[in-house]
This record gives structure tokens, sequence and C-alpha cells, in this order.
């Protein structure tokens, strides 16, 4: 059973998930792991994309979108998409940028939850939660500002 994140964002920040999801996936990297990126739709994988070109000046994390994949293996260590992976469970890492628990969460070592610092994500959080809670996950929050 893999262990579960919950980042709750304690700022208000303009794309502040994206931000974080970012900063995480360097994290990520540096310790050698894959990431699948989940993202809620084809706007914010698109979002997502552009912004990690451009968030750190200083480093450079290799990605691919989904879409530019399917079909074939990703080649990158960090895939960002807006439907299931292709191949399910081929990463260490699940960043769910979901309102609600991706059916194949339980295929990754770790699955990172991103919420931000407003009531309605809050909520939705808090019954992804229980949801992992009640099928035996291992669960850690951290309180986060961007």
């Amino acid at each position: 059973m893999p262990r579960v994140d919950f980042y709750v964002i304690n700022n208000h920040v303009a794309d502040g998930k994206l931000r974080f999801a970012c900063r995480l996936v360097q994290k990520i990297y540096t310790l050698g792991k894959s990431t699948y990126i989940h993202a809620a739709s084809e706007e914010q994988a698109r979002q997502l994309d552009d912004l990690m070109w451009t968030f750190d000046q200083s480093s450079f994390l290799p990605h691919q979108r989904q879409a530019a994949a399917d079909g074939i293996e990703a080649q990158a260590p960090v895939v960002i998409g807006h439907e299931p992976p292709p191949q399910i469970g081929a990463g260490d890492v699940l960043i769910s940028l979901l309102e609600h628990v991706p059916d194949y969460a339980d295929r990754f070592e770790r699955v990172a939850e991103l919420v931000d610092n407003e009531p309605r994500d809050k909520q939705s959080a808090r019954e992804r939660f229980r949801y992992y809670r009640e099928r035996g996950f291992e669960l850690e929050t951290h309180q986060v500002t961007i």
C-alpha cells in the first residue's frame, strides 16, 4: 500500500498548486524517482508543462506530456497528463491535481495530493483523506507555504 502525502498550501498564490508541483517534482527527480502528474484538465496539463520550463532558471526537469507519449513508452522521468497513464503504475510517485482519488493510486509507491487554501478544495481533500484512511493507506499531512 503506498504512502499518501497531503500538501496543504497555506497561502493564496496564483497557480499555487502548479508551482508547488514543480518544486515537489524537482525534489523527487533529485532522488532518482519517476513521477506521473495527473492534471485536472488538458489546460492545466499545458500550464504545468509551460511552468516546468520557467519556474527555476537554475535547473531543468526532463518531462513530457502524456499526449506526446501516447502509444509509446514514456522516455522522460516526469510525465504530465490529464487522463490515467497508459502504463498504470509506471512511475514511483503520482502527483494528483484531481478533486477525487484516481482509480489507480494504489499502483504507485507514493501519492502526493496537493490542496489549495480554499474551502472547496479543502472539503474535497477531506473526502480523499477519508477514502485513503478507510482503505488502510499510510497518511501524512504537510503544511506548506509557496
